[in-house]
């Protein structure tokens, strides 16, 4: 079973690949994820956030701030650019379990 660094990196690799359904493995059946805007109940709900937001992030480029993995939470703060969006700061937090994303928070400043 991967530990919450590995899940934390095969999440990001998902990212990349700007495919809802690569990303959404990663989460368990009843994973609860925290927006300003909604909070998204299980896989189904969280594979329809990924799937109206990764098409933003086609020629995105991160910049990483601060990544910290405790344990089974990681803490993540980015910012970064594309022609879509322009993200000053962002900043998740995720909690493993068993190998799967069991929680997660995201916010984030555009202009």
């Amino acid at each position: 079973m991967k530990n919450a660094q590995e899940v934390f990196e095969s999440h990001m690799k998902a990212v990349d690949t700007l495919n809802p359904a690569n990303v959404a493995i990663d989460y368990s059946d009843d994973a609860i994820f925290i927006t300003p805007e909604k909070t998204y109940n299980g896989l189904d709900e969280i594979y329809g956030f990924y799937k109206e937001f990764l098409p933003n992030f086609e020629g995105f480029e991160f910049n990483i701030i601060k990544q910290e993995t405790h344990g089974n939470v990681v803490y993540f703060v980015w910012q970064g650019q594309n022609e879509k969006l322009n993200v000053q700061v962002a900043m998740d937090t995720y909690i493993i379990e068993n190998g799967k994303i069991k929680k997660h928070t995201f916010i984030a400043n555009n202009k």
